[in-house]
């Protein structure tokens, strides 16, 4: 399917929606005036995107801006000059902490003409998988926004779709929406059953995908009205209701994530499919997986911290290869490690390769990978360094590659380890070959070691 095909039915899911036609939309206003509030952000809209223009539907301080002169600019802005068709476009999270020093989005209307210097845009997604809007806030001072503040945005975003579909999902009458990649091959028919075009393996396959959409619609719920009872918005609560609240908001997280993880391994195509190469943001990738797998993170009391130095962030990449593969090496990496740490995730260029490091750093134990890790891969922690020293103008502190071991040659002939870790690991040592790259140990006890993920570049 075609970007264009794509587009052409989320706008059909819009118009199905009947939110272009609605002037006033309850949940809109009421989600809006939570974000502003939690945030102490000036400016919230809630908005649906349709071909040319983008449609407001509620708003906190937009129309209090001494350049908004009109009824019509309160209510619409052209799509070529908002900030919200980028995080429609792509389906996922757009955060600006200056605008003016971006270099797609410095030259807008919004910065030079509104005075927009921080934005933060989370899309509206129907159960069925359409991109509807966005709700969106924005500042008028450089603003870096905290990861727990774009979470509770999202969990806003999906509330609202929640009580939206809460009696007919949006879109229901058109097919899912499908990445633009070759379809899979239809799976084997067998004799007995009549010619349908689906296998029971197929069938069953569909109906899992579909139940999983359905888990997610009420784990929304529970995790959007959990978060506003917290906040004792209808009154205060006891200690210990707060603690319940918590732990039924965390749970409902850790258990949406899983939802979501399944889902994505549905949707990744098989061995033999080309890769669909698009440019990609790597820091935001990361952010993104960081973002679904911190839930796995904080049962653990850990945290995730992403760099990335100064170089080209944009690469063109198979953006839903690459994110599975750092989404499963880096939850064998928080499975393995111990709690109260840090993972981190460093991403670099070496060459002609994007290198992406991913180590542990502990309070008393330093930088490195676990020793149950290292021994896995057949590396005893007294045996010799692979690389003792790393190369002194290597600012990632990645040692040298002729000294990396590959980490498929160690592991892909074990066959006692059948845990979800190991299987999450040698996927995402295949996800690396099919972009020509390899998943390393680099590094030495002196040094410390870590797994690099090398990719080479695509012309």
């Amino acid at each position: 399917m075609t970007l264009t095909d794509r587009e052409q039915q989320r706008l059909q899911a819009l118009a199905e929606s009947g939110l272009l036609e609605k002037d006033n939309v309850p949940v809109f206003n009421e989600a809006a005036q939570l974000v502003a509030n939690f945030l102490e952000i000036p400016i919230c809209i809630a908005s649906v995107m349709d071909r040319d223009w983008q449609w407001i539907k509620a708003e906190v301080g937009w129309s209090d801006l001494e350049q908004i002169q009109s009824l019509s600019t309160v209510r619409q802005i052209k799509r070529s000059e908002c900030f919200c068709a980028y995080a429609i476009e792509n389906e996922q999270v757009l955060a600006i902490r200056d605008t003016t020093t971006h270099p797609i989005f410095a030259h807008r209307l919004f910065v030079g003409h509104y005075g927009i210097r921080a934005y933060l845009g989370v899309p509206l997604i129907s159960s069925n998988g359409y991109c509807l809007g966005t709700i969106a806030v924005m500042d008028l001072a450089p603003r870096e926004f905290r990861p727990k503040e774009i979470e509770f945005v999202e969990l806003t975003a999906r509330w609202c779709m929640a009580e939206l579909e809460r009696f007919q999902p949006i879109g229901s009458t058109l097919p899912p929406p499908k990445r633009t990649e070759p379809a899979p091959l239809p799976l084997p028919l067998p004799s007995s059953l009549p010619a349908t075009g689906f296998s029971i393996e197929r069938l069953k396959v569909e109906l899992i995908a579909q139940l999983m959409q359905e888990l997610r619609t009420p784990l929304t719920s529970v995790m959007g009205m959990t978060s506003v009872l917290s906040r004792e918005i209808y009154g205060p609560l006891r200690r210990k209701q707060k603690e319940y609240l918590k732990i039924i908001h965390d749970s409902g997280q850790y258990l949406l994530s899983l939802v979501e993880e399944i889902l994505a391994l549905r949707e990744l195509p098989s061995g033999g499919a080309p890769l669909s190469l698009t440019s990609v943001d790597v820091e935001m990738l990361c952010q993104q997986v960081l973002k679904t797998l911190e839930p796995v993170a904080n049962r653990r009391e850990q945290q995730i911290h992403v760099t990335v130095e100064p170089v080209h962030r944009i690469w063109l990449l198979d953006k839903g290869k690459v994110q599975q593969l750092l989404y499963h090496l880096m939850f064998r990496v928080i499975q393995v490690a111990e709690g109260g740490c840090v993972i981190r995730v460093h991403v670099s260029r070496k060459g002609d390769n994007l290198n992406i490091g991913i180590w542990v750093s502990h309070p008393w134990l330093g930088d490195n990978l676990p020793e149950t890790e290292l021994e896995a891969c057949g590396i005893a922690m007294g045996s010799t360094s692979l690389s003792a020293d790393t190369d002194p103008d290597d600012s990632s502190g990645f040692p040298e590659e002729a000294s990396s071991i590959d980490v498929w040659e160690r592991v892909k002939d074990s066959a006692i380890d059948r845990s979800r870790e190991r299987l999450g690991l040698l996927l995402s040592c295949q996800l690396a070959q099919m972009h020509s790259g390899k998943i390393s140990i680099q590094g030495g006890p002196r040094s410390g070691y870590r797994y690099v993920i090398s990719l080479p570049e695509k012309r």
